[in-house]
């Protein structure tokens, strides 16, 4: 008899139990409970930075939007540091629509420094009114 009590316990523990997901655990800072995108309209933005011992690096960025009517415009910069700040040294830019991805990947050859990429994705609807601007930097390397 205690057996089927024991058993009859854990069976009503497992159906009640209430599951808890990971996501449940992650909330806005600003407002407890809710749980937001990172961006609005940008469903994508990486950058990144490699340099080989010749001094070649490679500039790698790519975005792209939620929505298949939105226009993207990527602008990727690689960046020197200097004496307080960042200089941009060479400039790319690519665009896209709708969901696809706009990408750049393009070498350049660097001098001795320290370096990251800079990729900034701009967001339009398609009557042209910028919806949504940011910006994401790669890794730092120093050549």
């Amino acid at each position: 008899m205690k057996s089927i009590i024991c058993w009859g316990i854990i069976i009503l523990m497992v159906f009640i139990a209430t599951p808890v997901y990971a996501a449940d655990l992650i909330e806005n800072p600003g407002e407890p409970g809710v749980i937001t995108p990172k961006f609005t309209y940008i469903s994508w933005l990486s950058s990144g930075l490699s340099i080989n011992s010749w001094g070649k690096a490679t500039c790698l960025g790519s975005a792209s939007a939620y929505d298949s009517s939105h226009t993207t415009n990527l602008t990727v910069k690689l960046q020197k540091s200097n004496a307080g700040g960042w200089s941009t040294t060479k400039s790319w830019s690519a665009s896209s629509t709708g969901t696809s991805l706009a990408k750049v990947e393009e070498n350049y050859y660097v001098a001795h420094g320290t370096y990251r990429v800079c990729a900034t994705a701009k967001v339009y609807n398609s009557s042209g009114t910028l919806l949504e601007s940011k910006s994401v930097y790669s890794n730092t390397v120093t050549y």
